[in-house]
């Protein structure tokens, strides 16, 4: 099987539950790595690239075991990005030492008129990348927007770290779950705009065109069809070298 930060924070909390996760569509049988039907798996075309921008994903629990999840996506392209479980009271501690790093400037990606620390620093653009600068590092939280307002809402640890606040026009295109606003993005989506606001365009195109593959191959899962080949599949065929 395929093993990144996310499957292994998956599977650990999958062997704590008590009774097993029954996702909507239970009947179909699913590939165990990408979650998607066996005839719909997107697993060939899984690529991997490198930015000079980090993520870190911060996950609410629930999230973890969603076939629809999309902050996966985000840990299958960049395999370093560390997944952390969201406790309320205090930061996990591989993001503690992320956010008191000082060679770091951490950002959490979230609407700024959502969080409620009213002191909260707020940014609209990211330092640019040069010989010595501090590495960006943004902290993606993981789940539904309820779940996400709960974390900042709740999590006193996040009420210093500084928000970006991304463009209100740029990547909006999930199929699979829709927010019903907007300025609210899925996960992966966040991830595309902070890469293009970086300037961080090859791997926007490679993230976004998993993304794309995901919402079809996700959407001929749920209607039961085996998904038509297109413009993803070559381009990501080139980068994966299958």
């Amino acid at each position: 099987m395929h093993s990144t930060n996310f499957t292994r924070l998956r599977d650990q909390e999958l062997a704590k539950s008590t009774k097993p996760f029954q996702a909507k569509g239970k009947s179909v049988i699913r590939c165990a790595d990408c979650q998607m039907a066996e005839y719909a798996c997107i697993c060939p075309w899984r690529p991997t690239v490198q930015s000079q921008v980090d993520f870190a994903l911060l996950v609410h629990r629930k999230e973890l075991f969603k076939p629809t999840n999309t902050g996966r996506l985000i840990a299958d392209v960049f395999p370093r990005t560390p997944v952390f479980l969201w406790n309320r009271l205090e930061a996990p501690a591989g993001l503690e030492d992320l956010l008191k790093d000082p060679a770091r400037d951490c950002y959490i990606v979230f609407p700024a008129s959502e969080t409620d620390a009213t002191d909260r620093k707020i940014v609209q653009s990211l330092p640019a990348s040069a010989p010595g600068a501090k590495k960006i590092t943004l902290i993606l939280l993981d789940g539904s927007w309820k779940q996400c307002s709960r974390i900042i809402a709740l999590s006193r640890w996040l009420d210093g770290v500084p928000c970006l606040k991304l463009p209100d026009a740029f990547v909006k295109s999930y199929l699979v779950r829709d927010s019903g606003r907007d300025d609210r993005f899925s996960t992966a989506e966040a991830a595309i705009s902070c890469l293009l606001l970086a300037g961080e365009n090859h791997p926007a195109q490679i993230l976004q065109h998993y993304f794309s593959l995901f919402n079809q191959h996700y959407v001929a899962t749920r209607g039961c069809y085996l998904p038509e080949r297109g413009e993803s599949h070559e381009i990501l065929e080139s980068v994966t070298g299958k």
